[in-house]
C-alpha cells in the first residue's frame, strides 16, 4: 500500500489505519467499547493506593465501579498527585507519571495533571485519528507546510523530579521527523515566554514558507497573529530580505540555533510580498499564504465570537473544530467541518454524563455513551489511564447527533460559565449570542475582544469591557449596549424580569486601549498557563475580573 500523502510514510499510513480501524469498530459498540476500556483501567490499577481504597480488585463491570468510586473533582483526588509529586509510588496509578499538563482554565492557579505513558497511548490515537481524517479530507494541505501553535512542556519540574508543562508541547515533541519537517514552526518556539516575541518569530519563520494548514487550540491566537502580522509586516519583509531577525526578537542564544539553522536571505520573496501588500492596499494572513486550506481549532461555546472574524483575515478555507479536549483527556474526534462537534472519544477514555437538570441535584444519575439523546445536554466526567477516575471536568456539552451508534458531541461552556447576582442566571452562551448579533446588527466589525463582568452597585449590573480596532461614534456605542442588552433580554426570562423590576441594571460598555488582553494574556502566562490555550472568558461571576482588566489598562502604554 502506498500512500497518497507526502506528509506520511507508507509505515506510518498502515499505523494510522490501525487506529482508524480501532476507533471505527468502537463507535460501532460503544457501550462494549466503554467497558472494555474501563476495565482496562481498572485492572491496571489494583495495586495502588487509590485502587485498594476503592476495592478495584473487585469491579468487574460498569455499575460495580460506579458503586465503589465516587464522582471526584480535582480537590478529592490532589492528596494522592501531591503524594505522587512528592515521590511516593503507586497513588493513582501502577505506571509511575513521567509528567504533569497544567491546565490553563480561568483562574491564576494551574492544576497538575498526570500523564503516564498509557494515558499518552490514548491521547495520542484520538490524535492520529483526527489528524488521518483531515489530511484525506484536505490532500492538498499536505503539499506544504503546517503552523502549529503550541505551548510549552517544560515549565519546571515537580519535587519527585518530572517536569510539569503542556501536553501541545510534548506531542510536539514527540513527532518523527519525517512529519516534523512538514511543521512551519521549530518545537524551539514553545520555550518563548514573551507573548510578543514569539508571535513576531512564528510570524518570521512561516512568512516565506507555502502555508496550507494552521491547527491551533484557540482562535483568539489566530487574530493575535494577523494583528502582529499587520503591526510589523515591514519588519518582517526586511527579515525575510536580510535572512535575519529582527533585534528585539531574537531568541535567547541557547535557543537561537533551532531558528538560525532554518534562515537565509531571500529578497526576491521579499518584494513578492511587498507587491502583494501594495497591490491589495493592506496585509492579512489570506494574502501572504494563499495556499491555506483548512484550519483546525475550537469552535465551540464562546469561541463563535472569533470564528466570526477569520475569513476576513484567513479566507474561506475550511475550518474544523480541534476536538472538546483539555489536559485532562480527548473527549471528542470532529470527522468533518459541519458545526462544532465530535465524536465522543469512546476508544480513548471511559465517559459518563450527568444530565444538566440534575447537576445541582442531590441525587444525580450518571449516564454511558450509550444512553445519551440527541438534542441534551450533559456534564461531562472522565476516567482516563493516568488516574482520573470519575472526574468532574466541570464542562457542559451537547449532543447534537450520531455517527454510527456513538453520540457526537459538542462543549457548550464551561459550568462555571453562569452569573447569577440577583437570580437571573445568565449564560456565557447568552452573552456570546448578544455580542453576535449587535455586532450583526449594527455592522461593527471594530470589536476585536469582549468580556463581560459583574459590576456591583445599587441596583447591581454587568460591566462590558471591549478592544476596538479603531473608532466607533458614541452614538453607534450606545446602540450597541442597548441592542446587546436587548437579546439578553429576549433570550433569558430571568434576565428580563430582573432587569423590567429594576433589580438589574443596565450593561455598561468600558472601552480599553488596544493591547490590554493582550497583557492580560501575557499575564496568564507568566503564572504558568499554557500560552495557546488561554482562554479569555465572555462572561464571568469575579469582580475583580474587571477590576484587573482597568489597572491592566491604565498601567499599560497610553492609559485609559
Amino acid at each position: 500500500m502506498v500512500s497518497r500523502h507526502p506528509i506520511i510514510s507508507t509505515g506510518q499510513l498502515l499505523r494510522r489505519l490501525t487506529h482508524i480501524r480501532k476507533f471505527e469498530a468502537a463507535v460501532r459498540r460503544p457501550r462494549v467499547a466503554q467497558s472494555e476500556k474501563l476495565m482496562q483501567i481498572v485492572r491496571a490499577n489494583v495495586s495502588t493506593v487509590f485502587g485498594r481504597k476503592h476495592g478495584f480488585d473487585k469491579i468487574r463491570s460498569i455499575s460495580d465501579f460506579q458503586e465503589s468510586v465516587p464522582a471526584c473533582q480535582y480537590e478529592d483526588l490532589y492528596p494522592y498527585i501531591e503524594a505522587c509529586m512528592n515521590g511516593q509510588p503507586g497513588q493513582l496509578t501502577a505506571e509511575e507519571p513521567f509528567m504533569y499538563a497544567t491546565t490553563s482554565g480561568t483562574t491564576s492557579q494551574p492544576k497538575f495533571i498526570p500523564i503516564t505513558g498509557a494515558h499518552l497511548s490514548d491521547y495520542t490515537h484520538a490524535f492520529q485519528v483526527h489528524n488521518y481524517q483531515m489530511m484525506e479530507d484536505f490532500p492538498e494541505a499536505a503539499n506544504g507546510k503546517y503552523i502549529i501553535v503550541t505551548s510549552n512542556d517544560e515549565e519546571g519540574r515537580v519535587p519527585a523530579g518530572p517536569p510539569f508543562g503542556a501536553v501541545s508541547g510534548l506531542l510536539n515533541r514527540r513527532q518523527p521527523a519525517i512529519v516534523r519537517k512538514f511543521f512551519a514552526l521549530p518545537y524551539e518556539i514553545c520555550k518563548i515566554k514573551d507573548v510578543d516575541q514569539k508571535y513576531y518569530l512564528m510570524l518570521r519563520m512561516s512568512l516565506a514558507q507555502d502555508i496550507t494548514a494552521i491547527l491551533c487550540c484557540n482562535p483568539s491566537s489566530l487574530l493575535l497573529l494577523a494583528d502582529q502580522l499587520r503591526e510589523h509586516v515591514q519588519d518582517l519583509i526586511a527579515d525575510v530580505a536580510a535572512g535575519t531577525i529582527n533585534r528585539l526578537y531574537r531568541p535567547p542564544a541557547h535557543l537561537a540555533p533551532a531558528f538560525t539553522r532554518h534562515l537565509k536571505p531571500e529578497p526576491e520573496k521579499a518584494r513578492e510580498i511587498q507587491r502583494l501588500i501594495e497591490a491589495a492596499g493592506t496585509v492579512s494572513p489570506r494574502l501572504i499564504w494563499p495556499r491555506l486550506s483548512v484550519i483546525s481549532c475550537w469552535k465551540g461555546g464562546p469561541m463563535g465570537f472569533y470564528l466570526e472574524q477569520l475569513p476576513e483575515l484567513y479566507g474561506q478555507g475550511s475550518i474544523r473544530d480541534f476536538g472538546y479536549m483539555a489536559s485532562e483527556g480527548r473527549g471528542s474526534i470532529p470527522l468533518t467541518d459541519d458545526g462544532a462537534g465530535g465524536v465522543v472519544a469512546v476508544s480513548s477514555h471511559f465517559f459518563e454524563f450527568v444530565p444538566e437538570s440534575q447537576m445541582e441535584a442531590g441525587s444525580k444519575t450518571y449516564l454511558t455513551v450509550d444512553q445519551l439523546e440527541a438534542g441534551k445536554r450533559y456534564y461531562i466526567h472522565f476516567t482516563t489511564a493516568a488516574g482520573l477516575y470519575r472526574y468532574n471536568i466541570n464542562d457542559l456539552v451537547e449532543v447534537t447527533g450520531f455517527h454510527e451508534q456513538t453520540p457526537v458531541i459538542q462543549f457548550v461552556r464551561k459550568g462555571m460559565g453562569m452569573s447569577s447576582i440577583t437570580g437571573e442566571k445568565l449564560t456565557e452562551e447568552q452573552v456570546r449570542v448578544a455580542l453576535l448579533y449587535a455586532v450583526r446588527q449594527l455592522g461593527v466589525k471594530q470589536v476585536k475582544h469582549f468580556t463581560t463582568a459583574v459590576q456591583l452597585g445599587y441596583p447591581p449590573s454587568y460591566a462590558c469591557f471591549a478592544e476596538l480596532e479603531g473608532e466607533l461614534p458614541e452614538p453607534v456605542l450606545s446602540e450597541f449596549v442597548r441592542v446587546f442588552d436587548q437579546s439578553l433580554r429576549s433570550q433569558n426570562p430571568e434576565y428580563e424580569d430582573k432587569r423590567a423590576t429594576r433589580r438589574l441594571g443596565a450593561p455598561k460598555l468600558t472601552l480599553l486601549p488596544a493591547g490590554t488582553f493582550t497583557r492580560l494574556r501575557q499575564e496568564r502566562v507568566a503564572e504558568g498557563a499554557p500560552e495557546a490555550q488561554v482562554k479569555i472568558p465572555l462572561l464571568t461571576s469575579r469582580i475583580e475580573f474587571g477590576v484587573h482588566l482597568m489597572s491592566l489598562a491604565s498601567n499599560g502604554p497610553g492609559g485609559l
